[in-house]
C-alpha cells in the first residue's frame, strides 16, 4: 500500500488514507506477543469462538464497580506464567465483578474470552453451551464430546472463565478433563484450591467503600466519620456497605441509628480474624451473613415482598425474565420486584433478567423457608407448563433449573404433590434430552419410593424414566430394553390404576425394538399401546399423538397403510374433539396421513391432508419461517421420491 508514497495529489492522498482505514477495520485481531509470528506460521492461534458459539459472552461489571486496580494488575501478571488460576474469597467480596471488570479491560490481551456461569455441573453445562451446528436429534453424549473437542482446540491466546465454581476438585468429574484444556482458564471460587494457582480477593480499601457508598448514599460526604464506622463494623464487606448505602438511600434508617443497629448484631468475628472458607463454600463463622441478615431485616420488607423472595431463592443465578417470573407466581404488576431492584436484594443483569445475589439467595433460603406448599403457585405454573409436551417453550433451560432448585432447597412438605411435579417435569426434559435433571429425578424418585413404600405404579414409571434416560442419553437401546422389561412386570398389576403408563410402556418397548429393526415385536407391543389408548379414550394426549404416529408408520412400512391411515384418523377425530383442529398435534397426524397415502400413490387424499396440515403449520409458525419452509422441502423431496410433479399441487394459501 505504500509502494508509491509519497503521492502528490490530494485525491492520491485521501485513496491512500481510505486504503489504510479498510485494512485496519478489517483486519482480524491478533493478540500482540513476542511469538505472534511463530504462532501463525504454526496455526497455534485459536480460532474466533463468536464464528462456533452463540452464547458464552462476559456480562459487563456493575456500574459501580470500583477500586481493585492493583489486584488486576497483578491478576495479569499472574496469568503471564500461569494458565489456569483460582481466585478466591468470602462471598459477596466481589469475585465475580472483579472478573468481568478483568475481561472487560484486558479483552484487547486474548483472541477470545468466554465466559460460564457454574451451575454445579461442567459436562451439563458444556452441553447447555449453544454452538452453531447444534442439532435437535443430536444426543448428549455426542453433543458434548464435540463440543469438548472444540473447546480443547483452544490455545493459550484463548481465556475462559468459570464463575461461582463453588464446589471441590473432588466433587466435581469432570474437573480434570476441563484442567487439560490448553487455554487460559480463571475460576471464581469459594472453596480453597490450595494445591494450584489460588490468588485470594480481599476486602475493599475504606476509600473505595466509601466511593461505592457515595455512589448509592448522596449525603455520605455530609455524614463521612459515621458512614466510616458503618464501613469499619461490617468489616469491609463489599455486599453489606452496599445494602447498608441502598438502606441509608432510601430514608429508611438514619447513619446513627444503622450504626447502633449493626453494632447491637451478635458478632463472633472480630475483624482482625480470618475467615476460613470450609469445603461447601461456606464461611465457619459467617459474621458477615449476621450483617446482612440485620441489614435484610431492617428493610422491613412486605408480605407480598417476602413471598417473591422466596420464590427468588429457587431461580438459577442466570437470572429469570421479570415478566415471566411475575406469571409463575400470579403477580398482578412488577411494582413489588422493582422496589426489591432499588433496594439491591434482586439483581437486574444486562440480559434484562432478574436473579438473587449467591448471598441474598441464601438468606433467602434461611429465613423464608421455600417448601411444596408456599411455593406451590411458582411449582404448579411449570408443572403445568412441561405437560404441554408438544410445546417448544424458549426458556424451558430456565425451568429445568428451578425444578432442580426445587429439588435441592425446598422443604418437601406436601410429599404426593412433589412427586406428582417430579413425574410431570421428567418427561419435558426427556424431550429436550436435559441429562442432569433427569438423572436427579431418576434419583429423588427412587429414594421417595424407598422411603415412603410407594407401589406398583411409582416402581413401574421409575423403570419406565430409567429407560427413557439410557435411551435419549445413552442411546444405550439393550438396557432401555432391560428397563422396560422390569417396568412390563408390574402391567397387569397398574392397568386399571393408570392405563396411560401401562401404554407407554408398550409403546417404548415397541419404539426401542423398532431401533433395533426386530419389526414384528415392534409391532405386537406398539398394537397394545394403541389399544389400550382406544380403549380408554386416551388418544387426544402429545405423548398418544406421538404413539400412535409411531405405530401408524410401523404398520404403513410392514405392508397394511389401511390400517395405518385409519389408527391415524380415529386419533385426529379424538384430537379435535378435546383439543383443537388448530393444534400441532391435529396438523401432524395429518401430515402423517398425507405422506402414508403418497406411499400408496393416492394422490388426491394426500394432497387434501397435505393442504390442511400446511395451512394449520402456516398460522402456528407465522413467526418461524424457516419451520414452514422445511416442511415444504420436506414434502418436495418426497414428491422427488415417487416420481411426481410437484409444481402447483399444493398451495400454502
Amino acid at each position: 500500500m505504500t509502494e508509491n508514497y509519497p503521492y502528490k495529489t490530494d485525491i492520491e492522498i485521501s485513496d491512500f488514507m481510505s486504503r489504510i482505514l479498510l485494512f485496519g477495520m478489517d483486519r482480524p485481531f491478533i493478540k500482540r506477543d513476542t511469538k505472534t509470528k511463530n504462532l501463525i506460521t504454526t496455526g497455534a492461534l485459536s480460532p474466533l469462538v463468536q464464528d462456533y458459539i452463540y452464547d458464552g459472552f462476559v456480562p459487563k461489571p456493575c456500574k459501580h464497580f470500583c477500586g481493585r486496580e492493583t489486584e488486576l494488575e497483578m491478576l495479569h501478571s499472574i496469568l503471564d506464567n500461569n494458565e489456569k488460576v483460582f481466585i478466591g474469597g468470602v462471598a459477596g467480596i466481589g469475585k465475580s465483578e472483579f472478573i468481568k471488570k478483568y475481561a472487560q479491560i484486558y479483552k484487547k490481551e486474548y483472541t477470545n474470552i468466554v465466559y460460564f456461569n457454574y451451575s454445579g455441573d461442567l459436562k451439563q453445562m458444556i452441553i447447555d453451551c449453544d454452538f452453531s451446528d447444534d442439532r435437535i436429534d443430536e444426543n448428549t453424549d455426542m453433543k458434548f464430546k464435540r463440543h469438548n473437542r472444540f473447546l480443547r482446540s483452544l490455545k493459550e491466546d484463548t481465556l475462559i472463565i468459570f464463575d461461582n465454581f463453588n464446589t471441590t476438585a473432588l466433587d466435581e468429574p469432570l474437573f480434570d478433563v476441563v484442567m487439560k484444556y490448553r487455554c487460559k482458564i480463571i475460576f471464581t471460587t469459594r472453596s480453597r484450591f490450595d494445591d494450584y494457582t489460588y490468588f485470594e480477593l480481599k476486602e475493599l480499601s475504606a476509600d473505595a467503600l466509601t466511593k461505592l457508598t457515595e455512589y448509592f448514599y448522596s449525603e455520605t460526604e455530609n455524614n463521612l466519620d459515621i458512614i466510616k464506622q458503618i464501613i469499619d463494623e461490617v468489616h469491609c464487606h463489599t455486599l453489606s456497605v452496599e445494602l447498608a448505602a441502598r438502606l441509608l438511600s432510601t430514608g429508611i434508617s438514619e447513619p446513627h441509628k444503622l450504626l447502633t443497629e449493626l453494632k447491637n448484631t451478635k458478632s463472633v468475628l472480630h475483624t482482625e480474624d480470618k475467615i476460613n472458607i470450609i469445603k461447601d463454600g461456606k464461611n465457619s463463622k459467617a459474621t458477615y451473613y449476621e450483617h446482612i441478615h440485620k441489614l435484610v431485616s431492617l428493610f422491613g420488607l412486605s408480605e407480598q415482598a417476602t413471598d417473591i423472595m422466596r420464590n427468588m431463592s429457587l431461580v438459577p443465578y442466570e437470572g429469570i425474565n421479570p415478566r415471566l417470573f411475575a406469571k409463575w407466581i400470579d403477580l398482578s404488576n412488577l411494582n413489588t420486584v422493582n422496589e426489591l431492584i432499588e433496594y439491591g436484594f434482586i439483581q437486574m443483569n444486562e440480559y434484562h433478567k432478574i436473579t438473587l445475589h449467591p448471598i441474598i439467595q441464601e438468606i433467602a433460603v434461611d429465613d423464608t423457608k421455600p417448601s411444596i406448599k408456599n411455593c406451590n403457585t411458582m411449582i404448579e405454573a411449570i408443572r403445568n407448563l412441561c405437560l404441554h409436551h408438544g410445546w417448544d417453550l424458549p426458556y424451558h433451560n430456565t425451568m429445568f433449573k428451578v425444578a432442580e432448585n426445587v429439588i435441592a432447597i425446598a422443604d418437601k412438605d406436601d410429599k404426593d404433590r412433589y412427586l406428582l411435579f417430579l413425574k410431570d417435569v421428567f418427561p419435558y426434559m426427556e424431550k429436550y434430552a436435559y441429562r442432569l435433571g433427569m438423572e436427579i429425578i431418576i434419583s429423588e424418585i427412587e429414594n421417595m419410593i424407598k422411603e415412603f413404600n410407594y407401589g406398583a405404579v411409582e416402581k413401574a414409571m421409575l423403570f419406565d424414566y430409567k429407560a427413557a434416560y439410557e435411551h435419549i442419553c445413552n442411546q444405550n437401546h439393550k438396557k432401555a430394553l432391560q428397563y422396560e422389561e422390569q417396568a412390563l412386570k408390574y402391567c397387569d398389576e397398574i392397568i386399571t390404576e393408570n392405563p396411560y403408563l401401562v401404554a407407554n410402556i408398550y409403546g417404548n418397548i415397541g419404539g426401542l425394538y423398532h431401533s433395533e429393526n426386530h419389526l414384528d415385536k415392534a409391532k405386537t407391543y406398539m398394537e397394545k399401546a394403541y389399544a389400550i389408548l382406544t380403549e380408554n379414550n386416551l388418544q387426544y394426549t402429545n405423548d398418544s399423538v406421538i404413539q400412535i404416529c409411531n405405530y401408524a408408520n410401523l404398520a404403513a412400512n410392514m405392508g397394511e397403510p389401511q390400517k395405518a391411515v385409519q389408527a391415524l384418523k380415529r386419533c385426529a377425530d379424538t384430537v379435535k374433539e378435546y383439543n383443537s383442529d388448530n393444534s400441532s398435534d391435529y396438523a401432524n397426524l395429518l401430515w402423517d396421513m398425507g405422506c402414508i397415502y403418497f406411499q400408496m400413490y393416492d394422490r388426491d387424499n394426500a394432497t387434501v391432508n397435505f393442504k390442511k396440515a400446511l395451512k394449520i403449520y402456516s398460522e402456528l409458525w407465522a413467526n418461524e419461517p424457516e419451520l414452514l419452509q422445511s416442511k415444504l422441502t420436506e414434502f418436495q423431496n418426497m414428491t422427488e421420491a415417487y416420481g411426481m410433479n410437484n409444481e402447483n399441487l399444493i398451495s400454502v394459501n
